[in-house]
C-alpha cells in the first residue's frame, strides 16, 4: 500500500517532480517509507531530505548510522534524478561506491543536504548513449548541527525507453 505524499507546498522549485520522486522512493524502495524519508526542499541548487528521529534511533538515543547512511544515499540519488529531469535525460542511477565520516553522534531532527556545488561529473554523456559517473557529497545534520559527511559515486546508465519514472526512463531500478 502506498500512502499519499505529505504536503510539498513549501518546495521552491519543481514541487511536482519532488512529489513524483518521493512517491517513486516509497513504491520502489519501501525502506524509505518505513524510515519516514521526506523531501523537505529543492531549490534547483540544493536538495534537502529529512526523516523523523523516532524510529531511526539506536539504543544510545542518537540516530542510527544505517538510517543516516540510507538518508544520505537517497538524497544524493534524488538530486541526480532531479538533474536528469532538468536536462530532459533518463537513466538508471546506481550507487557504485560510498563512504561516510561521522564527526560526532547525531541527535535531533535529522536532515541531509546535497548541493550542486559539491557535485562533479558529466551527465551529458547520457545524451550520447554513454554511462555517466557522478561524485557527490551530502552533509548530514541533527537539528542544525553538522554530524557527518557522505561521499558517493553514482553511475548513471543510459535510458531504455518507456520506464516508470519518466518518459525515457528505465524500468530497472
Amino acid at each position: 500500500m502506498i500512502k499519499p505524499v505529505a504536503t510539498l507546498d513549501d518546495i521552491l522549485h519543481r514541487g511536482d517532480w519532488c512529489a513524483q520522486l518521493q512517491q517513486a522512493w516509497y513504491e520502489h524502495i519501501p525502506l524509505s517509507e518505513k524510515m519516514g524519508v521526506r523531501i523537505q526542499q529543492y531549490t534547483g541548487q540544493k536538495f534537502i531530505t529529512t526523516m523523523p528521529e523516532t524510529g531511526n534511533q539506536n539504543p544510545h538515543h542518537t540516530l542510527f548510522a544505517g538510517s543516516l547512511f540510507s538518508l544520505a544515499t537517497l538524497t544524493g540519488w534524488g538530486l541526480i534524478w532531479l538533474m536528469l529531469r532538468e536536462r530532459h535525460l533518463g537513466g538508471t542511477i546506481i550507487l557504485a561506491d560510498a563512504h561516510i565520516r561521522y564527526s560526532k553522534p547525531i541527535s535531533g531532527k535529522p536532515h541531509a543536504v546535497a548541493d550542486l556545488g559539491a557535485l562533479s561529473g558529466d551527465l551529458d554523456r547520457l545524451a550520447r548513449g554513454r554511462k555517466a559517473r557522478v561524485q557527490m557529497q551530502v552533509e548530514i545534520f541533527g537539528d542544525e548541527t553538522p554530524g557527518a559527511v557522505f561521499e558517493g559515486t553514482y553511475i548513471v546508465l543510459p535510458a531504455k525507453p518507456f520506464g516508470p519514472y519518466e518518459e525515457g526512463g528505465n524500468e530497472e531500478e
